[in-house]
Order: C-alpha cells, then structure tokens, then sequence
C-alpha cells in the first residue's frame, strides 16, 4: 500500500482512508482497466465494419493494455488460483459478468445473422485469450530464449495481424 500511494502521490493513511482494504483497492484498479476497455469490446462486435476489422480493433485494446501492463496476465491467473471465489465476488463487485455477457451476447447475434461462423462461446473465448495473453505469460521464458528486443518487435508489429488471422479462421463464414 506504501509504494501504490507513493506511485500516485498520496500517503498511505489517505489511501487507507479511501480503500480500507488492499483488496478494495484491487477491486477499483482491476475494475478501472477492465472497464476501460469492455464497453469498447462490445461497441466493436455490434458496430457495422467488416469482421477482420471488428478482430482487429478488439486485438488492439486488449494488447495497449497488456503491453501497458505486461504482467497483467499472470497477475490475474495467481489470483484466481489463490481465491477463486474471492476473485469471482470481486468480478462480480464491478459488474465485469455483465459486460461480459454483453460481449456474449453480441457474438451470438452476429452467428444468428450469419454474420460469423457458428462457434461454441468458450472456444472464442479460449482462442482469442490464449492468442493475446500466452506471450505475456510466457515472456520471461521467451525473453530468456529470444531475447527481449525480438519478443518486443513481434508484440509491436506482427502479433496483432496473427491473433486477426487465427480468429478469422475460426470465424469466418
């Protein structure tokens, strides 16, 4: 909580005084980047432009976040694992499930329109997460392997036109 108040300037009884809890306090900033972007996301799937594009907009909010926030990702993953129930309640506190559905939903209407191809939910959701998280979960070891300068060329110029092309394969009609 120390270095979190430092960061933005305040001191740490102001930020008890505000937050009361470091969860609290997760629950707002965790909620804050989710919610920057999710309203986006949805926008995006129910807007009139053409899939690929629809694809690729969506890869670029999700990829400024996490090149912004690299070790979102993991962070996430340990605090599921560490309390899932804690994680969903929070979730739930900042009504992440539904925008979420809102996303659902959207996608589902463009598969009844014939808009895209008809794929279960969860293999949209595994394909397009796994495409957009994996290297940041992985960067370390691929960072050690690779090098940084090379993991960071491919975030910045080639890995959006890849997660576009899988997902257009999965999706298009």
């Amino acid at each position: 909580m120390s270095d979190i108040a430092a960061e933005v300037g305040l001191t740490r009884p102001a930020m008890h005084y505000y937050f009361r809890t470091k969860e609290r306090l997760f629950q707002a900033v965790f909620g804050d980047i989710l919610m920057s972007f999710l309203p986006k996301v949805s926008g995006i799937i129910t807007s009139d432009v053409p899939l690929e594009e629809k694809i690729g907009s969506i890869a670029d909010a999700y990829l400024a976040i996490l090149k912004e926030n690299p070790q979102l990702p993991m962070f996430l993953m340990k605090e599921a694992m560490r309390d899932f129930e804690g994680f969903v309640q929070m979730a739930l506190g900042i009504n992440i499930s539904q925008a979420g559905n809102n996303v659902f939903s959207a996608i589902e209407s463009e598969m009844e329109a014939g808009k895209i191809k008809k794929v279960p939910i969860i293999e949209i959701f595994y394909t397009f997460y796994g495409l957009v998280a994996m290297p940041f979960l992985t960067m370390p070891i691929a960072s050690h392997i690779f090098g940084k300068e090379q993991i960071k060329e491919l975030l910045n110029e080639r890995w959006r036109t890849h997660v576009v092309r899988h997902m257009m394969l999965l999706l298009e009609p």
